[in-house]
């Protein structure tokens, strides 16, 4: 047998995989040190020791996906690939595969901050019609820019240490090349495939899903710290529908525990007064003043004054929650009555079936209906989503630079949008011109990142140092103050009825009660009449986004059946009223109970108003969890069910 000159060196791609774990774990530092905030409460021996197993649990997954061509290469046995350039090659896919892995990582650990979950394959459909993504991230890169010398760092310790997989020898003869490295390549590769699948050890049927890291972790915000990005991404890709079991197989027992039919108000008077919606971008409840009043020992002020006189002469709810998580998530919950259900609902396969919201019924009632966003007309597909639930017209960025009466390249922000201010002022005018009734609705954009508000307001409202989103919230409802100043000077103003509410609550949260699973889902809903017909005041019960359409068509005596996931809070008892949210993991809030889910079971119960932190897991210890567990079962099977049939129309079905 003639001599070989090279010898296999497998330990030199294990010390390669170290360099990478190595990498994962200092980007798992700095998310932590990066969102403390979030995560200090339930820091302890015991959940650092959870955290540590879970994180190399998906480490290693992410590590084996996305080293898989780098192992092929490498183990491959076939002497003849075994020369410098090949080992190049093979180096710096290594190199850029695993930088690429470093650079999610370290981008997620700031983006975390605004979603409180790692990022999955879905941000791509969410951010894909945004022109202004390279500002946003100039911007970023600057701030952050400890991250970037970071990630060049990690880069670095990975070329410097990486070891090629063989070396120069005279003396081995060809056949051992071969046993080795296919003794190597047999044993490696089902090691790696288990490593993908989560289970080296075990024989488990079901490869770790995002779900799984649950387990690992005391609350959901927490799976931010044992998962890493380049896992989400992989095991979210091509996945945007959640898949629910049938709890249910009798239709009777699921519909006599929730059924989304709406039916007209028995001996209800058409009443067809015009309907404003304000969905305003990050207006969590913990910024409006009298919505908290024991907050602080009762020295809370917030950064509402106007919103705060306006709620003394409104009707809202005791507990007031959103259906959503990131904006995409709003207009389907405020407008069409439709719930985030693990998933964006616009970024999945359902958001193409026949819906009809609150704009298409009210058209079809005899309404004029538009929708306005200050940002480019395809932002957020906002202008597509408004078209599928029966809006009019649209009106963005390219109407407003039309108006002869403002001036769009002096309003816009220079990343997202036209400032609140003279946006609402134009939402106000265009309303002005329309043929009455008219249902409009409009999202603001100033109170969203990067948190700037017009240079000659820098002195009106100042950076108190606490967080930057306060003073565009300050700015945000002095706009609303000078667009209601406007609206109660128009002929339409007394025959309208305006609905105040966020697209989803803030990450920016300053007090404990705002930073658990519940908190973060705390916004206001806030109905006002100027006529002063609807009653005012704080009513008992729980309101939700998706209980918006049903209430208002409800107090208009809308005279025809629909379909509504929500509540009509006008004609439904206090005591029977719901809230429904999915952000992290399913959650049903009725009465003082508040009931999470994890993998379809039940995993906490807590009395959320003697216990707003939820330390104290009342599980199997309270009459009303098997009523809870079983309504919110109804409540998603019912949702897959219509969704999956396409039965989101009375139209479509017989009831």
């Amino acid at each position: 047998m003639r001599k070989i000159t090279l010898t296999y060196i497998p330990w030199n791609v294990i010390a390669n995989l170290v360099i990478v774990y190595i990498c994962y774990g200092i980007c798992r530092l700095a998310f932590i040190m990066e969102n403390w905030n979030f995560f200090h409460d339930g820091l302890s021996w015991s959940s650092f020791c959870k955290w540590i197993h879970g994180g190399l649990l998906f480490d290693t997954s992410a590590i084996c996906y996305t080293n898989a061509l780098y192992l092929l290469l490498v183990l491959f046995p076939f002497h003849r690939k075994e020369t410098v350039f090949y080992n190049k090659i093979v180096k710096w896919i290594f190199v850029s595969v695993n930088s690429l892995c470093i650079i999610m990582n370290l981008m997620d650990t700031v983006y975390f901050s605004f979603t409180q979950h790692r990022a999955s394959a879905n941000i791509f459909s969410e951010f894909e019609n945004e022109n202004n993504l390279r500002t946003i991230i100039g911007i970023e890169l600057i701030r952050h820019w400890y991250f970037v010398l970071l990630a060049i760092v990690l880069i670095f310790f990975m070329v410097k240490f990486y070891r090629d997989s063989s070396l120069i020898n005279r003396t081995k003869p060809l056949y051992k090349y071969y046993v080795s490295q296919s003794i190597s390549f047999l044993v490696t590769v089902p090691l790696f495939i288990c490593g993908m699948r989560g289970y080296v050890f075990t024989t488990s049927s079901r490869p770790i899903a995002v779900s799984n890291a649950h387990q690992y972790v005391n609350t959901p915000q927490e799976t931010g710290i044992v998962l890493n990005t380049p896992f989400t991404m992989i095991r979210t890709y091509n996945k945007s529908v959640v898949d629910i079991p049938v709890f249910f197989k009798n239709k009777e027992e699921l519909d006599s525990l929730y059924s989304p039919v709406h039916y007209p108000v028995k001996d209800a008077i058409p009443n067809k007064r015009n309907v404003v919606i304000l969905i305003v971008e990050s207006f969590a409840q913990e910024f409006v003043g009298s919505l908290n009043k024991t907050l602080d020992n009762g020295k809370y002020k917030g950064y509402t004054p106007f919103v705060d006189s306006l709620i003394h002469r409104s009707l809202t709810f005791r507990e007031t929650f959103c259906n959503s998580w990131v904006s995409i998530d709003a207009m389907p919950a405020v407008l069409a009555s439709i719930p985030r259900m693990g998933n964006s609902f616009v970024l999945t396969p359902f958001s193409l079936n026949k819906i009809n919201g609150l704009a298409g019924e009210l058209r079809e009632w005899g309404y004029y209906t538009a929708f306005f966003h200050g940002a480019e007309n395809s932002s957020m597909g906002f202008q597509a989503f408004s078209k599928a639930i029966g809006f009019t017209d649209y009106f963005g960025m390219t109407e407003y630079d039309k108006s002869p009466k403002f001036n769009g390249k002096d309003d816009f922000d220079g990343t997202w949008a036209i400032w609140d201010e003279p946006f609402l002022q134009y939402y106000c005018l265009e309303m002005s011109k329309m043929k009455e009734p008219f249902m409009t609705a409009v999202f603001t954009a100033t109170s969203h990142h990067p948190f700037v508000i017009p240079e000659k307001y820098k002195d009106v409202f100042k950076d108190e140092g606490i967080h930057k989103l306060h003073k565009c919230i300050k700015y945000t409802d002095y706009s609303l103050r000078k667009f209601f100043a406007s609206a109660s000077k128009q002929p339409w103003y007394k025959n309208t009825i305006f609905v105040i509410t966020a697209d989803h609550a803030s990450s920016k949260t300053t007090h404990d009660e705002y930073k658990t699973e519940l908190g973060h889902s705390r916004i206001p809903i806030i109905i006002y009449d100027p006529s002063g017909e609807l009653p005012t005041g704080v009513y008992d019960g729980i309101a939700q986004q998706i209980d918006i359409m049903p209430t208002i068509l409800g107090y208009l005596g809308y005279n025809k059946p629909y379909i509504a996931f929500g509540n009509d809070l006008l004609h439904t008892k206090p005591d029977s009223t719901w809230a429904f949210c999915w952000g992290h993991i399913p959650q049903l809030i009725k009465g003082d109970y508040l009931m999470q889910f994890t993998d379809n079971k039940v995993s906490g119960v807590y009395n959320y108003k003697k216990d707003p932190l939820l330390k104290h897991n009342l599980k199997g210890k309270v009459a009303v969890e098997q009523d809870m567990e079983k309504q919110a079962k109804a409540i998603m099977q019912s949702y897959m069910e219509r969704m999956k049939a396409d039965s989101m129309c009375i139209g479509e079905e017989t009831i």
